[in-house]
C-alpha cells in the first residue's frame, strides 16, 4: 500500500518537474503515467491518464500547472486558445488583443503571434478546414497547427465523436462529474474574442475539438446540467485544449517455448531487419515507434521473413482496421505460410493488403504472429493466444484519405520548375476549378485556384498537386521542394 500511495504522489499534479524515465499509463483505466515536452520554450512534465475509452489523455489542461483538485482550481485552467491556432503566445490568459491578420487565416500567422484575435477570426467556416498540421511551417490557408503534436508521436486534439467517446465512458455529465472523471477536467471558462474577458471561469468547462462546424469549430462544453461535445463556437472565441493519444490496451501475447524469430518486416514504409539467432531477441517486440503510411482502397505486399529451425510456420497478420482495440478474425486477419528458412536466406511469406475504403483514419495496430505450422487450426487461435514456438511483432499503421494518382489526363499542361525553392507554375489551356497540394501523407496542405503556388513557406520534400480542371478531368504531378 505504501508504494502504490508514494507512486500516486509522485505523479499527480507534477508540472515543469523534469522527471526521469516517464512512459504511457498502464492498461487499467485510471493508471497513470506521464510525457515530457517543450512548451513555451521550457520542458515541462504532465500527467496522463489512461482513460475509460482506453486512450491515452493529459490529465491536465495545456498551460496549467497541475491536475485539477476543484472546479474553480485557476492554476489548473491552462491556457486558452483560438480554434486553429498554437502555442505562439497568444494562448496566455492575458495576452494582448489586436485585430485578426491578413490573410485572415493560419497562413497569415506562420511565423507566430503573440496576440489573441479580436473581431472574426479565419472565416468564412468552411468545413473542409483542418487543425491537424504538425508545426506552424506547414500551417496554411486551411490547416492549422496542432499544439497537441508538441508532445510526440500520436499525440493529437481530440476530435468530437472522441470526445463523445470519453465522456459517456466516464459518465461526464455536469461540471462536478467531469472534475471527478479519470480526466479531472476543471471549469476553465472561455474568453471572448470581443473584449478579451473571461465568462464562466471556475464554473463551466470549454474545451475544443479539432472537428468544424458551421458557426466555426466545435467544442465540449460542460454547464450546468449537461456535458456536450456537439457544441459550436466562432473560432475567435477561446477555449480549452486537451491532448489524447489514441492507445487501447491490446491483449498481451508470449511465446510458450523457443522464440523461432521474425527476422525481416517489409510493408509500405517499414523495412524492419532484426536478428536471426534463436532465442536472441524477446518474444514479443514492439516495434509501434515503426510507421507505414498507406491510403484507403490502396493494395501494398507484406513480406516477412523468419527462422523456422526446420519446421514450415505459420505467418498470421492482423489489422485492427476500426481502431477498436480488438482484432477481429473475421475481417482482420490475413494467413501466410512461411516454408522452411533460415530467416537470412531467399524464403519470404508474401500477401497482398488491400486497405479497406472504411478503414478508420488515423494510427491503427498491425500485429505479426510467427508460430510453428499446424499447432492450432484455425477456429483454435487468434492474436491474443500464445505462440507455440516462433515470435510477435506490432507496427503502426498511419491510414490516410487516398490520393489518386491513377486519373493523369492527355491535355498538355506544364509544371515548372520542377524541383523548385519557392514558386511553382502550371500552365495549361484548360479551364481550372481548384488545385490541392498534399505532402506524402497525404494530407491536404493547400487548396486554391491561382496557376502560381508559393511554397516557400513550406518544408523541404516531395509533395504531389493535383489539378481538377472544370471538364470534369484532373491530373496529379509529383514535385520536389528544395
Amino acid at each position: 500500500m505504501r508504494k502504490k500511495y508514494l507512486y500516486l504522489l509522485f505523479f499527480i499534479g507534477i508540472s515543469g518537474v523534469k522527471a526521469q524515465n516517464c512512459s504511457d499509463p498502464g492498461t487499467a483505466p485510471g493508471d497513470l503515467g506521464c510525457v515530457q515536452f517543450t512548451y513555451k520554450g521550457e520542458q515541462v512534465t504532465y500527467t496522463t491518464v489512461r482513460g475509460g475509452d482506453g486512450n491515452i489523455w493529459l490529465q491536465q489542461n495545456l498551460g496549467s500547472s497541475k491536475v485539477a483538485e476543484a472546479i474553480a482550481d485557476e492554476a489548473s485552467y491552462g491556457d486558452s486558445f483560438q480554434w486553429g491556432r498554437w502555442d505562439d503566445g497568444h494562448q496566455n490568459r492575458t495576452s494582448a488583443l489586436a485585430a485578426v491578420p491578413t490573410p485572415n487565416n493560419p497562413l497569415g500567422i506562420t511565423l507566430g503571434s503573440e496576440t489573441y484575435y479580436t473581431g472574426t477570426w479565419w472565416s468564412p467556416n468552411s468545413l473542409t478546414d483542418k487543425w491537424e498540421a504538425a508545426t506552424s511551417a506547414e500551417a496554411n490557408d486551411v490547416n492549422g497547427c496542432d499544439p497537441c503534436k508538441a508532445l510526440g508521436s500520436g499525440w493529437k486534439i481530440p476530435t468530437e465523436a472522441e470526445w463523445t467517446e470519453i465522456v459517456n465512458s466516464e459518465n461526464m455529465a455536469n461540471p462536478a462529474t467531469a472534475l471527478a472523471s479519470r480526466l479531472k477536467l476543471p471549469g476553465n471558462g472561455y474568453r471572448s474574442n470581443t473584449n478579451g474577458n473571461f465568462t464562466f471561469a471556475g464554473q463551466r468547462g470549454y474545451y475544443w475539438s479539432s472537428t468544424t462546424s458551421s458557426s466555426g469549430g466545435k467544442y465540449l462544453y460542460i454547464g450546468t446540467t449537461l456535458a456536450n461535445p456537439s457544441s459550436g463556437a466562432n473560432r475567435g472565441q477561446g477555449a480549452g485544449i486537451r491532448c489524447m493519444k489514441y492507445n487501447p490496451a491490446y491483449c498481451n501475447v508470449s511465446v510458450e517455448n523457443d522464440v523461432e524469430p521474425i527476422t525481416s518486416v517489409s510493408f509500405a514504409d517499414i523495412n524492419n531487419v532484426t536478428s536471426a539467432i534463436v532465442n536472441g531477441t524477446p518474444a514479443y517486440e514492439d516495434f509501434t515507434a515503426i510507421v507505414a503510411n498507406v491510403n484507403r482502397g490502396t493494395s501494398y505486399e507484406l513480406n516477412v521473413k523468419g527462422n523456422t529451425a526446420g519446421f514450415e510456420h505459420d505467418i498470421r497478420v492482423f489489422f485492427d482496421w476500426n481502431k477498436d482495440g480488438v482484432f477481429d478474425m473475421n475481417a482482420e486477419y490475413y494467413p501466410l505460410v512461411l516454408p522452411i528458412s533460415t530467416g537470412t536466406d531467399a524464403v519470404t511469406a508474401t500477401e497482398t493488403i488491400a486497405i479497406p475504403e472504411n478503414a478508420a483514419l488515423g494510427s491503427i495496430r498491425m500485429r505479426i504472429i510467427k508460430d510453428q505450422w499446424n499447432i492450432y487450426e484455425p477456429g483454435e487461435f487468434d492474436a491474443c493466444l500464445d505462440a507455440y514456438y516462433g515470435q510477435i511483432e506490432d507496427y503502426t499503421i498511419n491510414i490516410q484519405e487516398r490520393l489518386d494518382t491513377g486519373d493523369f489526363i492527355k491535355n498538355d499542361f506544364q509544371i515548372y520548375p520542377n524541383p523548385t525553392s519557392d514558386i511553382i507554375n502550371i500552365q495549361t489551356d484548360l479551364g481550372i476549378e481548384n488545385i490541392n497540394i498534399y505532402n506524402q501523407l497525404g494530407q491536404l496542405i493547400s487548396n486554391q485556384k491561382a496557376t502560381r503556388l508559393d511554397l516557400s513557406n513550406v518544408a523541404s520534400g516531395i509533395y504531389m498537386i493535383q489539378i481538377n480542371f472544370e471538364n470534369g478531368q484532373k491530373a496529379t504531378k509529383k514535385i520536389i521542394k528544395k
